[in-house]
């Protein structure tokens, strides 16, 4: 999602969200949200960058063990008539999570196609356009042991959105390195 007056952004007109702006190289269009990572989106000319650009970063990262396995319980993840809710499962792997002072769990509820007008009158839709982060922009603090899984349910009240369209992303993430641990997701709540 973008937003056009950068001046006015209520997330940009802080020290941190200055310093986002550096590191992720936006410039006329800002997000409305920042999902922190460790590297600023890459500066390339070619008309394809997206594939080359990336393809290298996601080989490194599944290159990588994880300390934990995330999952969402099918059972409790679900959308009534009120609200959404998101079960979530987690395990620790390695006993080097018993030492992370700093992870969040941030669950991501967004819709698919999300309309909105574009100049002239025209519709256009966004995908994976963020309705909400349940627990806020951080997320919920979360302390992992090995040994000890971790169970939740995250839930949400539902908005004015398209509800065949809802969807969600789960993450968990070391908020002093910016590195996401283990992320999971599912694509639309009405299939």
């Amino acid at each position: 999602m973008a937003w056009c007056h950068s001046p006015n952004h209520p997330d940009l007109a802080t020290p941190a969200g200055d310093k986002r702006t550096t590191r992720y190289n936006v410039d006329s269009l800002w997000p409305t949200a920042f999902f922190d990572g460790t590297d600023r989106a890459p500066q390339l000319a070619d008309p394809d960058p997206m594939y080359k650009a990336y393809d290298s970063m996601v080989r490194q990262a599944r290159s990588q063990t994880t300390v934990l396995e995330l999952s969402m319980d099918s059972a409790a993840t679900r959308l009534d008539s009120t609200e959404l809710s998101i079960g979530v499962h987690i395990t620790p792997t390695d006993s080097a999570v018993n030492s992370m002072a700093d992870l969040a769990l941030i669950a991501v509820i967004y819709e698919d196609s999300a309309p909105y007008e574009y100049w002239g009158g025209a519709t256009n839709y966004i995908r994976f356009c963020a309705r909400e982060v349940i627990g806020g922009t951080w997320g919920i603090p979360l302390t992992l042991r090995l040994g000890a899984d971790y169970d939740t349910v995250l839930t949400a009240p539902l908005g004015a959105w398209d509800r065949s369209h809802l969807g969600a992303a789960v993450f968990v993430q070391d908020t002093s390195s910016l590195r996401v641990l283990q992320a999971v997701g599912k694509r639309r709540f009405a299939d």
